[in-house]
């Protein structure tokens, strides 16, 4: 049986195109990632001082918990305006050479976003995002890749990979488990989780 889907909205804010490797941040310029306008600068970014950033960093999570809690309302405004608080606070230094496994994980998450923009996700999308994710997860510098997707704000676009979620789950008559969708760890075992889920439902009606 074949899986209802429908195109999904995902916000093309800054920091979701430098997450998912169309823009490119090294200190306070971001340039084209890919294209034919790769290294063109988009937009330069003013740094601020650690204590406004720890402050962006509450105001973001506060961000995500108002995402899940207004499932039906939230759209790009919404994400949009949590980024605009969060998305250009101070880069702390990056390797010069981005690890493979970030690379791949970037590749692979990119293909995710936009099967899920396009309508057209398929359990082998979810499962090539599942293992780059693991293989990010076992590197040796795992926390400093990890402190880095957060600066470029994986967490509200994970917010949206929630909703999502959920929404796959509902066109498709699939019951989510109560503890399925947790919300209240990082947003790599968040994302984790709810491409478990996916995995999940992709299965269940297949």
């Amino acid at each position: 049986m074949a899986i209802v889907q429908e195109t999904f909205d995902i916000p093309d804010d800054i920091a979701t195109k430098i997450t998912t490797g169309v823009y490119k941040r090294i200190g306070g310029v971001v340039r084209y990632a890919v294209g034919p306008k790769k290294g063109q600068i988009v937009k330069l970014l003013k740094p601020i001082d650690q204590k406004v950033a720890e402050q962006a960093q509450g105001f973001g999570a506060k961000a995500i918990q108002f995402v899940k809690n207004h499932k039906k309302g939230v759209g790009i405004a919404v994400a949009g305006a949590a980024l605009a608080g969060v998305g250009t606070w101070g880069y702390n230094k990056w390797k010069q050479h981005e690890p493979k496994v970030s690379k791949e994980f970037h590749a692979t998450f990119r293909v995710y976003i936009d099967a899920i923009r396009e309508g057209n996700m398929d359990l082998q999308k979810i499962t090539n995002l599942m293992e780059s994710l693991e293989a990010l997860k076992q590197h040796k510098n795992y926390e400093e890749i990890r402190i880095q997707l957060t600066t470029t704000e994986l967490e509200v676009l994970v917010g949206r990979i929630y909703e999502y979620t959920v929404k796959l789950a509902k066109d498709n008559s699939v019951q989510l488990l109560t503890d399925e969708l947790s919300s209240d760890k990082s947003a790599i075992i968040n994302l984790e989780a709810y491409l478990n889920t996916q995995k999940r439902i992709f299965e269940s009606v297949a």
